[in-house]
Order: structure tokens, then C-alpha cells, then sequence
């Protein structure tokens, strides 16, 4: 009799607890999924989940998915991490959950950005469309640039897993980085990357070029 008394005063107890917690809005439930900016087509989702009874942020920085440990603030009214730069400062990453609209408000360094709920299915296939976009094969080929009417191009080729940029001066190896061909020519950084119209933007420095497929 004692036992079972025991374990109604446990059930209680956690029922509780889990009261407090719903009331205070920590409910995890919420938060968990995928999630996207719906105005940035190349945007790449990001996903909070649990595992092992801990909240974790799985975000996209610089072409890298990132895992975050997360938890709720004191209030429960919003779940934060941190999120370490290559300075080795450490950057506020802030999720809070919009019970009207149902998104998702991310803030990152105190830049705040309102978020969707997708599907897994939804967010396999941006990831998918995303990795597409950003194949580095895409550049292979001649370009001109687009407000010149120089017939001189500038040609990327691959030999092997080698990438190379030629121009009618020389031949230079550049190599990518994720998202875009970046390397060095006499002190100046050089970057070349896809453009959202199919074009391509050559920058060196603050100069920027704008080139279309030959």
C-alpha cells in the first residue's frame, strides 16, 4: 500500500513539473523540425532537434552544416546557443518561437530573420536543389563579360580534379571553396561565383566584373 502510494505521489510529481514546464513555454515540441526563410531561394534550412534528451541547432555556416548545442533561456520563452568563429569569439545564435504566426524568429549576432516550418522531404529537396546550384562544374566553359563588346573571354576548364582559369595574359589553377573559385594574383584576392541569373561575378578586390556564358 505504501509502494503504491509512493508511486501515485511520483505521477503526481511529474505531472506536475511537466505543467510548470508547458506553462513557462518550454516545449521542445514546438521548436523541433526544419526550418526556412521562404523569401531566399538558395537559403539553406535549419533543423533543431533532440537527441538524447538535448537540443541541438543544425545550421548551414559558410557551406558547412553546423550542430549547435541549444537550451531553453530561464523564461522558456526562447532557445539559444553559441556559435564559434574562426576569430574565436563566440557569436549569440536566439530562436524564438511566434505562437501567432507559427514561425520561427532566428537571431544571429542581432540579426533577426523570421522563419517556416517545412517538411523533411521539403528540406532534402532545397538541400538538394542548393548543392546543385552550387556544383563547381556549372562554371566550366567560356565567358564574356556582359558590357564590353571585347570578343576576349575568359575560359575555366578541369583537368582532372583540378580547376583552371584562362585568360588571353596567362593560366592561373584556382580552386573552390564550397561556394565560389577563390585564389591570389599578385597580392590581390580573387573570387569568381555563380550569380542567381546564371551569370558569374568575377571579383578582385573591390572591382567587380559580370560575365555570361560565351
Amino acid at each position: 500500500m505504501a509502494s503504491h502510494k509512493l508511486f501515485i505521489f511520483h505521477l503526481l510529481s511529474l505531472i506536475i513539473f511537466f505543467h510548470a514546464a508547458c506553462s513557462n513555454g518550454k516545449d521542445p515540441e514546438k521548436y523541433i523540425g526544419f526550418w526556412l526563410d521562404p523569401s531566399d531561394e538558395l537559403a539553406i534550412p535549419t533543423e533543431i532537434k533532440q537527441k538524447n534528451g538535448r537540443l541541438y541547432i543544425v545550421m548551414n555556416v559558410n557551406g558547412e552544416q553546423t550542430e549547435l548545442p541549444a537550451m531553453f533561456d530561464r523564461e522558456g520563452k526562447s532557445i539559444f546557443a553559441k556559435l564559434p568563429m574562426p576569430t574565436g569569439n563566440l557569436v549569440d545564435v536566439k530562436a524564438r518561437y511566434l505562437s501567432e504566426s507559427k514561425r520561427l524568429q532566428m537571431d544571429i549576432a542581432g540579426m533577426s530573420n523570421e522563419l517556416s516550418k517545412i517538411s523533411e522531404a521539403v528540406a532534402t529537396e532545397r538541400k538538394k536543389k542548393i548543392n546543385e546550384f552550387y556544383d563547381p562544374s556549372f562554371f566550366v566553359g567560356k565567358w564574356i563579360d556582359i558590357k564590353t563588346t571585347n570578343p576576349d573571354s575568359i575560359e575555366i576548364s578541369k583537368q582532372d580534379d583540378q580547376y583552371f582559369l584562362k585568360t588571353k595574359l596567362d593560366s592561373t589553377e584556382i580552386r573552390y571553396n564550397k561556394r565560389f573559385f577563390e585564389w591570389f594574383y599578385m597580392g590581390n584576392p580573387n573570387t569568381i561565383r555563380r550569380l542567381k541569373n546564371g551569370n558569374i561575378e568575377w571579383s578582385i578586390g573591390a572591382l567587380r566584373t559580370e560575365y555570361r556564358r560565351l
